[in-house]
């Protein structure tokens, strides 16, 4: 079941919910499309580490993110992709629940809180930390290889890219796509890809076809 909650009623739910994630801001943790098991806190004590949905003060929508202090002046909390501390302050009233479990492609997959949800919130920003600084020290040979091409002609023909075109309301946005693998993206009102490492050592971005041209061959195909 999935469920939108009523900001006015969601600190008083006493049940398990279901909600549907949204959003990067919780990445690798939870991915959009993530099916999330919420329970309420009753009397439970809100730990450090606990994944939350909240409704932050002035907002309309609640917000799924981890906990990281719980003192006299309130809560504090934070996306596990995020760089710095959500600017609000919550308290207890503001917590529908927590998250403990997330269903992804019909697999479950349990969400740790309390100090285990601490120790893997600080590995993964351990390893974000460790990523930049090699992403720094390596980024000139990334980038001086990917312009060189060398890499492109290794490809098997299975694994040759093509572009998926999305219409939105405001614009088209495009897919670029490694076999079944979705390595790029470039969103509306942009002039520029976005390309996972490594797959740039694959790809000629300069070459990529406009979204007009492939909606263009789309019609005369069809």
């Amino acid at each position: 079941m999935e469920i939108t909650l009523n900001p006015k009623r969601a600190t008083r739910n006493t049940q398990p919910v279901t909600l549907n994630f949204t959003g990067p801001s919780m990445k690798p943790t939870l991915k959009p499309g993530d099916g999330l098991r919420v329970h309420p806190y009753g009397g439970r004590k809100i730990r450090i580490g606990d994944v939350v949905v909240v409704y932050p003060p002035e907002r309309k929508q609640h917000v799924v993110h981890r906990v990281v202090s719980v003192d006299s002046r309130g809560i504090r909390t934070r996306g596990d992709n995020n760089n710095n501390t959500d600017a609000w302050v919550l308290c207890a009233e503001n917590i529908t629940g927590q998250v403990v479990g997330a269903n992804r492609k019909g697999k479950n997959k349990t969400i740790y809180g309390g100090l285990l949800g601490r120790i893997y919130a600080s590995g993964l920003r351990a390893i974000k930390q460790i990523d930049l600084i090699v992403s720094r020290i390596l980024h000139p040979v990334y980038h001086r290889l990917a312009r060189s091409g060398i890499f492109r002609n290794l490809l098997p023909q299975q694994l040759k890219t093509h572009i998926l075109c999305f219409k939105r309301a405001n614009g088209v946005e495009m897919q670029l796509l490694m076999g079944r693998w979705v390595i790029g993206r470039r969103l509306i009102g942009q002039d520029r890809w976005h390309i996972r490492r490594p797959f740039r050592l694959f790809v000629d971005e300069h070459r990529l076809p406009e979204a007009q041209n492939i909606l263009r061959n789309q019609i005369k195909s069809s």
